[in-house]
């Protein structure tokens, strides 16, 4: 994790007030009990403790000592006062008024202290609603506490510097009253609770707020987290016992806690003295749910920005108002922009840290052009929401909620799922509404936060979505006027304030304050028209005002006096005649400064290396320390590589930080300076080029990398642990990687990027990726949590490469690395060790990265089934929907699926993650799906007749639906321009609709006659092409909807699918004629001969984007790649998909395939490359398969309702048996070979001539259920079968009567019979997971059942000594049993993932086989497993024992085999991590005890110098000593 990334805060702590109280000290030990001072409360008399019995209150004694509050508009509510200081504060109360408030409340508390258990409190405001009675006032310690919530009112408009903790003080009961069911243990501290709101309506505690409001405040906060411990006081005790933790001890503890904190507020209160007291908060669920949430670390409220004190007075206050104000219609977002210089983050710091002291609910959000690495347009809404959190109970609460119900909240980059799941949700909280106090949210300096296209969703959001937040949250955003902000803030409902627009007067008085406060010291040599001269110069410019302060100052030059320095900065009031104003203003005084640090006289010598440091320093994506610099600096040029950056620095520390420290990140104050340094217009002699910069920083980083990277960076002991059970590792990271390391390695390719293409760099990239340096890069990426981030740096390198063909094996090398992360990076993540463990072992044999493995050789090796390329298919996508239509965005990163449920789901194109919920609105088939140029509308036309248009980012609707058409909507497109959208029809039309309006463009293009299937528009958006049913395309002029032409013909079939080449010549189609036809776009003429190869229907199309491929999905399950020139296929077809294919658009770059299919899986392919897959067996689902006992015929039986008969090369054998009329689920063949047995879902059995084919006889019949499985007695004279209706029955051979009653005792489906070799007994196994075993003659139940299976068990088998039963089961596992004590024998075989449905014993009794809908088949050593009973368990992977593991008892520790997880882990006992293995790249593998696995590329691997646990870090070393 990156240090803009920190982790959020540790469950069970003591949190301080990240703000109000950040100086205070701590009194409290880690349980939250009291260190200090328990004296003072214990010497008080009961009385002053709280513990004496109740007492009336004199309220009309107290409220005489109140002080008279702000005048408020009637508009206004009790939310926090304006934060400045007024002499109307400390005038008296108009006496007829205070005496009508005493009287009101005093009355009040009258009617209170005679309350029966069923009379209702009534409140003055909607927002300090009573509490229903559903608890009796009877109850002592609730009597304050509704006494409190009937005055509060009253008391918030007679005290303004109350009314933020009275709003919270005034939610702390509501929260306890509305918690009927409360347990006994939190009775003393509601008891407490009950203490504090006597104390608050005492006759001395209201008189002193304004003079005790920081305790005040921090008693409400603490009052407020006991209302949160009692109200949800079952949630969390039942989290304890979940933990196993002491109830009792742990509730006893906390309320102790609790308890004394409030005791010590309390009596702080009582002597008038304000100490550091912490705010005791225990958080326990929410915590652990909050745990990991993207923060922005130092993107906060920094108080050393706030104003001077008696600055800026008029405008604060003015802010301050519009915050309070509840005026209907209020703008809930205010813009305050300004130049540079102007002041704006000082304002808002100020009212931010106000806000927060006075204990309101606010979060200060501020960019920082330095940080561009930190990519803090990501978590700015992590990071405000989690702000929040802290800052208030009820938020955490909610915010806890919605990260729990989706944990992608935390680290989601998708700032519209950020801003609805974690601000949006949380703060539209009924309690919440019912705190009177604004909630306030500062976005500071947005105009920092990178290029245009970084904010442009941010201004999104700010613009249209803030309304939909509760009327009480305030949004303060600050930046410079530009263009694009001006766009989207420069709305009605946003509120705009410009600091260019304060009166220069106005401006004036408060730099005159600043400029005699900073130069106070030199009242001996300047007076006050001095400063009056420094304010008219400014120009109303607070940054020039400060610099010039510090120039005046300075101490640089010898023989220089601060009143030369004052002359020197007043007397220039013109350049070339133009008057020193605003930047110019600004630059004049940069240049001032720096002409000072650098001598006329030094120039040559000098400016090149300010050039050089400062433009490294500007150039850096995120500032760093001087140190880092330094490091990085001695593997620039030569001549560059001298200068020393102390030496141009040292005397600029009022232009940058850092100066003066070398562990502190440097970098300008202000951004002005950046600004003009880098532009040449302004800074003359002082530009610095960053362009030149950046060659140098990117060869540093590269050799920065070539130093510093290791392997095993962090010294990780053991390759069983994850990295998240390394405790350390933050720590780890920090220590082992240096900053300019981290930089490094996240940044070189950003840096390359911006550079200059050169051939000395490339080659220094060359062998980057020629090195073991790579494998080291990818290793420190991870550890740092920013692997991720590996593929921008990748794309990078392949961007600036682009045009420069000599250097494709650098290209090469950067699509491996990236295939290379795309397959491994979770494991990476998951456990570092496996970078080299696993991921190279694993690696294709063609892969470059492979090579590197011969440099470890002690890593598992591969010995079978070796993968040679990486997988055609890089991803599938589980849709839980049926994919109809898809689209990828632009950019290539999303793929957007219409589906046959009506829904649109949204994935990232890389992780494979569903972006936030389904978009929901279609009421029918979704059939057509695209996205608009810019990525910022999704369109879908569906069955139901309609077009939606959607945001792309929040998933909501934009408008109505677009409805005119008659029939189903088959077909959506979009203009190039992102202004038409063109839908097809059922209805035989095509209609033209305005994008932004949703209105129809002209009358329907009427002309086919049949629907329409498909539309697309060209390029250059002058033409709209259309198939249709009635077998034509039609060209239309895209302007005046008139027809090109006559329609183009020649498909014998439907249209299925339309596309235009890029440049617009061609026009190719897709029929259900099984064909693809190429056409003349200008003369319609069909170019060559349809291409054809493909035996389905042809669904859908695509070209590749450079026009050069075309792409076809067809109803046979298969994907084809053709040359659009030549019309040739372009390799075997793409196989995987089980069903009809709907979709297959191409990336934006042309890399992959998307395909949809009616299997429900989106697949991702690579276009390039992957192995050609062979022609399936069958079309049809075979249900079994049975070898004649002479082995030279296959029997198979199917879906299709038939029993085919194969030679054993696999050819037919006449035509297939027929008779059955649903599907064929089960066969046997008699010993002798000469008949068939079949069991069929028509609930029948069927015998047959095994020579003929003929049926033998009518069919048994009377199984009420789904014939599951058939047997022949070894003699040949009875048929057993077991069925769906739970009973297995026993039938003569000869004449197909049942012999017998039907043997009945399982509860569940019969799904697997078998007979004993000696024809006594039965075997059964059923779905209600347990084996049977029968007398053949009684048809009795021998013994209980055998259970030890926890699916159902689909196969059973018996040896042929009869001495053992094997059962095969859809838990994945195989069992052994003794035939005769029904014991297991041993411990389950694992190897298959997924279930084991069928298995069988070889004629020598030596070897088990199992079949399973993994699409494997196994061949297990029974004698081998026999021999595991009794000797140490053996880890093998491979059919030849020699190449077991070495050393297995250090990974297992117990007798239990390892388990390979779905996700492809070998994990042993205590979660111990072997290896982990691709499942896409190697379905199957072999297992402990397998002899054969078929296929036959089933994954071998030799373990025997495997070097694991904590020897892995030897996986280097060569010692065949340490092979054993």
């Amino acid at each position: 994790m990156t240090e803009g990334n920190t982790p959020r805060k540790e469950p069970w702590r003591l949190l301080k007030r990240r703000h109000s109280d950040r100086h205070l000290s701590d009194e409290f030990d880690s349980s939250g009990r009291r260190t200090a001072n328990e004296s003072e409360r214990s010497s008080l008399p009961p009385s002053q403790t709280g513990s004496g019995p109740d007492r009336p209150r004199l309220v009309r004694d107290l409220l005489r000592k109140v002080k008279k509050p702000f005048t408020r508009s009637a508009g206004q509510s009790p939310g926090p006062a304006p934060m400045t200081s007024s002499t109307a504060e400390t005038q008296q109360l108009d006496e007829q008024l205070m005496r009508k408030r005493i009287d009101d409340v005093t009355q009040s508390l009258a009617g209170i202290s005679h309350l029966s258990g069923t009379h209702k409190i009534a409140s003055a405001k909607d927002n300090l609603q009573s509490v229903p009675d559903a608890i009796s006032t009877a109850s002592a310690a609730l009597k304050p506490l509704k006494a409190f919530n009937s005055i509060a009112n009253g008391l918030a408009d007679i005290h303004p510097y109350a009314k933020v903790a009275l709003s919270i003080f005034t939610c702390a009961p509501k929260m306890i009253l509305d918690q009927a069911d409360r347990d006994d243990a939190v009775s003393a501290l509601l008891t407490k609770v009950s203490e504090v709101y006597d104390f608050i309506t005492e006759g001395g505690t209201l008189a002193e707020i304004q003079s005790m409001q920081a305790t005040y405040v921090k008693m409400s906060q603490q009052t407020l987290i006991c209302a949160d411990f009692i109200a949800n006081y079952s949630e969390t005790k039942n989290a304890w016992e979940r933990l196993a933790k002491n109830v009792l001890g742990e509730t006893d503890a906390m309320i102790q806690s609790y308890n004394n904190a409030l005791d010590t507020l309390m009596q702080q209160f009582r002597d008038r003295a304000a100490r550091d007291t912490i705010v005791i908060v225990h958080h326990m669920a929410e915590s652990l749910d909050l745990i990991g949430i993207e923060h922005a670390a130092g993107a906060g409220l920094n108080p050393s920005k706030c104003c001077l004190p008696g600055t800026r007075q008029d405008l604060l206050a003015e802010i301050e108002d519009w915050i309070s104000s509840t005026e209907e219609g209020m703008s809930r977002v205010l813009w305050l922009s300004g130049a540079a210089g102007r002041g704006k983050s000082a304002v808002v710091h100020t009212i931010a840290n106000r806000y927060i002291e006075r204990g309101g609910l606010a979060s200060c959000f501020c960019f920082d052009r330095t940080r561009k690495a930190d990519r803090l347009q990501d978590k700015i809404f992590t990071t405000i929401a989690s702000d929040l959190a802290d800052c208030n109970l009820i938020v955490r609460r909610a915010l806890a909620k919605a990260v729990h119900d989706d944990n992608r909240l935390k680290r989601t980059a998708d700032l519209s799922k950020q801003f609805r799941g974690l601000i949006l949700g949380p703060t539209k909280n009924k309690l919440l509404e019912a705190i009177s106090t604004p909630v306030l949210i500062v976005i500071d300096a947005l105009d920092e936060s990178g290029e245009e296209d970084s904010r442009e969703q941010i201004l999104h959001l700010l613009a249209s979505q803030l309304n939909e937040l509760s009327a009480n949250v305030r949004v303060i955003v600050t930046s410079r006027p530009l263009e694009d902000i001006q766009k989207f803030l420069a709305a009605s409902h946003i509120r705009r304030l410009s600091m260019d627009d304060i009166s220069l007067e106005s401006a004036g008085r408060d730099i005159q304050r600043y400029v005699s406060t900073k130069l106070v010291d030199l009242r001996d040599t300047f007076n006050d028209a001095d400063f009056q001269r420094l304010t008219q110069k400014s120009d109303g410019l607070f940054e020039w005002a400060r610099l010039a302060c510090e120039y005046i100052k300075g101490t640089n030059r010898v023989r220089v006096d601060p009143m030369s320095r004052f002359k020197a900065v007043v007397a220039k009031t013109a350049v070339h005649g133009t008057a020193l104003k605003g930047t110019r203003l600004l630059d004049d005084m940069y240049g001032h400064m720096l002409e000072e640090v650098i001598r006329e006289d030094e120039y040559e010598e000098v400016i090149p290396a300010f050039r050089s440091v400062m433009g490294q320093l500007i150039a850096s994506l995120e500032p760093l320390p001087k140190v880092a610099l330094t490091a990085m600096r001695l593997h620039f040029p030569m001549d560059d590589r001298r200068y020393k950056i102390d030496d141009v620095i040292g005397s600029m520390g009022s232009l940058i930080t850092g100066a003066a420290d070398s562990q502190i990140p440097i970098h300008p104050l202000h951004v002005s300076f950046y600004d003009f340094l880098t532009d040449e217009s302004r800074s003359n002699k002082f530009f610095v080029n960053l362009s030149s910069i950046q060659r140098d920083v990117t060869f540093a980083s590269l050799r920065v990398m070539e130093r510093e990277l290791r392997f095993n960076i962090c010294s990780l002991e053991s390759s069983y642990l994850p990295n998240s059970a390394v405790s350390d590792l933050e720590k780890r990271v920090k220590g082992a990687i240096s900053p300019e390391l981290s930089y490094s390695c996240r940044l070189w390719g950003t840096h390359l990027k911006a550079t200059g293409f050169e051939s000395s760099l490339a080659e220094e990239v060359q062998r980057f990726f020629d090195g073991e340096r790579l494998l080291f890069w990818l290793e420190a990426l991870a550890l740092m949590k920013v692997l991720g981030g590996s593929t921008g740096t990748l794309s990078s390198v392949a961007d600036w490469l682009a045009g420069h063909a000599e250097y494709t094996d650098i290209n090469d090398a950067v699509k491996d690395t990236r295939h290379f992360v795309r397959t491994f990076a979770p494991t990476i993540i998951h456990s570092t060790p496996h970078l080299y463990l696993s991921a190279l072992s694993f690696t294709p044999t063609q892969s470059r990265i492979r090579r590197f493995a011969e440099k470890f050789p002690r890593i598992p090796q591969v010995v079978a089934g070796h993968v040679k390329y990486w997988p055609l298919v890089e991803k599938i996508l589980r849709a839980d929907v049926t994919p109809f239509a898809i689209a990828i965005s632009q950019d290539g990163r999303r793929i957007v699926c219409g589906s046959e449920e009506g829904m649109i789901v949204v994935w990232d194109m890389e992780t494979g993650d569903a972006l936030g919920v389904p978009l929901r609105g279609h009421t029918n088939r979704v059939t057509s799906v695209v996205i608009s140029p810019d990525g910022t509308r999704i369109i879908s036309g569906s069955y139901d007749k309609t077009v939606w248009v959607w945001d792309a980012d929040s998933g909501q609707p934009l408008g109505a639906p677009l409805q005119g058409h008659t029939g189903g909507v088959t077909s959506v497109a979009i203009s190039p321009d992102g202004t038409r959208i063109v839908s097809g029809s059922d209805d035989t039309t095509i209609r033209v609709w305005d994008a932004d309006t949703g209105k129809p463009l002209g009358a329907p293009l009427q002309g086919h006659t049949g629907g329409v299937t498909s539309v697309a528009i060209s390029l250059d958006g002058t033409r709209i092409v259309s198939g249709s049913g009635d077998k034509t395309v039609q060209v239309w002029d895209a302007d005046n909807g008139k027809p090109l032409g006559a329609p183009l013909q020649g498909h014998t079939s439907g249209v299925s699918s339309v596309a235009i080449l890029p440049d617009g010549t061609r026009i190719v189609s897709g029929s259900y004629d099984k064909t693809i036809q190429v056409w003349d776009a200008d003369t319609g003429k069909p170019l060559g001969t349809p291409l054809q190869g493909d035996a389905g229907l042809v669904t859908c199309i695509a070209i590749s984007p450079d026009g050069t491929r075309i792409v076809s999905g067809s109803y046979h399950k298969t994907i084809r790649v053709w040359d659009a020139d030549t019309g040739k296929p372009l390799g075997a077809p793409l196989q995987g998909h089980t069903a009809g294919i709907a979709s297959v658009p191409i990336s934006p770059d042309g890399t992959r395939i998307v395909s949809g299919s009616d299997d429900e899986t989106v697949r991702v392919w690579d276009a390039d490359t992957g192995k050609p897959l062979g022609a399936p067996l069958h079309t049809d689902c075979v249900y079994f398969v049975a070898i004649s006992p002479d082995g030279t015929r296959i029997f198979s039986s199917s879906d299709d309702k038939t029993i085919r008969v194969w030679d054993a090369d696999g050819k037919p054998l006449d035509a297939p048996l027929q008779g059955h009329t649903v599907l064929v689920s089960s066969i046997a063949i008699s010993l002798d070979g000469t008949r068939i047995v079949s069991g069929s879902g028509d609930t029948t059995i069927r015998v047959w001539d095994a020579d003929s084919g003929k049926p033998l006889g009518a069919p048994l019949q009377g199984h009420t259920g789904w014939v599951r499985s058939v047997a022949i007695s070894p003699d040949g004279t009875r048929i057993v079968s077991g069925s769906s209706d739970m009973t297995i029955r026993v039938w003569d051979a000869d004449t197909g009567k049942p012999l017998g009653a039907p043997l009945q005792g399982h509860t569940g489906r019969v799904y697997s019979v078998t007979i004993s070799p000696d024809g006594t007994r039965i075997v059964s196994g059923s779905a209600d997971t347990t084996i049977r075993v029968w007398d053949a003659d009684t048809g009795k139940p021998l013994g209980a059942p055998l259970r030890e299976h926890t699916d159902w068990v689909n196969s059973v088998a018996i040896s042929p000594d009869g001495t053992r039963i094997v059962s095969g089961s859809d838990d994945k596992t195989i069992r052994v049993w003794d035939a005769d004590t029904g014991k297991p024998l041993g411990a389950p075989l694992q190897g298959h993932t997924d279930r084991v449905r069928s298995v069988a014993i070889s004629p020598d009794g030596t070897c088990i086989v199992s079949g399973s809908d993994d699409g494997t088949i196994r061949v297990w050593n029974l004698e081998f497993l026999d021999d595991q009973l009794v000797h140490v368990p053996i880890i093998c992977l491979s059919s030849s024992m020699t190449h077991a593991l070495s050393s297995p008892s250090s990974f297992l520790h117990t007798s239990d085999s390892p388990v390979q997880t779905k996700v492809g882990w070998f994990v042993g006992s205590e979660g111990r991590l072997l290896l982990w293995i691709p499942i896409a790249l190697y379905p199957a593998t072999y297992a402990t005890g397998n002899t054969l696995v078929i296929p036959n590329d089933a994954l071998e691997l030799d373990l025997s110098c495997f070097a694991h646990g904590t020897s892995w870090h030897e996986c280097q070393h060569r010692e065949a000593a340490s092979c054993s």
